[in-house]
């Protein structure tokens, strides 16, 4: 058994696993702090996730788990994630979810292919959102985590949200947005969100889901893959107009720019 500690979202935690993979993928996050609590991959997890994926290997799979048990976690200590990628645009924070191969990757893509050096990215696949109380304002801040997609696009990078914004394939090929509100985002969003294991901590996650709703504007895109849905998207989400420059990050620098060494 491999035991080592990580810190994730402002937080450390103990880590528990059978095979040195897990450790390797984390490194970029081990800690000396002493941790808030402790994870595993339980067997019956194991046994669970290997039925919907029999061809992953076993640390595969561990690591998967490992993830699902922070994740289950995280409501305890003002934190939840959430399944979309995020970037950040001159410090603020902008998410975009929807189902697996709808497009979030190439949406994201396309903003740093023409916007340019003030996109960054927070992460790909698995952010985590920590949400707390400031007087009356609720700040919820998007983290990094090492958990990115099969992109691997991350950073150790944060950025206070400013915005969640839900895709759609365009239909009739053209690029539109709307505002959603929060009845409609709440049925969109708990198709993104991750359950966690205990009826507590589902209670808690669904608490902190409703607390992001109600403090963060919520938009529906419908696009195509183009400059043109990026300033759809652009212009609703930070407020300010699109200026086209063309191409300013050529699409093959991308991975280099986001991911991190492996």
């Amino acid at each position: 058994m491999d035991v080592f500690n990580i810190e994730l979202a402002g937080m450390p935690m103990e880590i528990k696993s059978r095979y040195n993979y897990c450790r390797w993928f984390c490194r970029d996050y081990l800690t000396d702090r002493a941790p808030v609590f402790s994870v595993y991959a339980e067997d019956d997890r194991m046994a669970e996730l290997r039925e919907y994926s029999p061809d992953m290997r076993d640390e595969f799979l561990e690591r998967d788990c490992i993830y699902s048990a922070i994740a289950s976690k995280l409501p305890y200590y003002n934190r939840v994630t959430l399944h979309g990628a995020c970037i950040s645009y001159r410090g603020k924070g902008y998410l975009f979810t929807a189902a697996s191969g709808t497009g979030k990757s190439t949406h994201i893509g396309l903003w740093k292919q023409y916007i340019g050096a003030e996109v960054d990215i927070v992460n790909g696949d698995k952010p985590i959102f920590h949400i707390e109380a400031e007087g009356t304002h609720t700040k919820i801040t998007a983290y990094d985590t090492p958990w990115c997609g099969k992109e691997g696009w991350n950073r150790k990078h944060s950025a206070e949200m400013a915005a969640i914004c839900f895709i759609r394939r365009t239909e009739d090929g053209r690029n539109r947005i709307r505002r959603v509100d929060p009845d409609e985002a709440i049925s969109l969003m708990l198709r993104q969100m991750f359950h966690p294991y205990a009826p507590e901590a589902t209670g808690l996650m669904l608490d902190l889901f409703s607390k992001m709703i109600e403090s963060l504007p919520l938009y529906l895109l419908e696009c195509d893959i183009s400059e043109e849905a990026v300033a759809c998207s652009f212009e609703a989400l930070t407020g300010e107009k699109y200026s086209g420059r063309g191409i300013l990050t050529a699409p093959e620098e991308i991975d280099q720019l986001w991911r991190m060494p492996r």
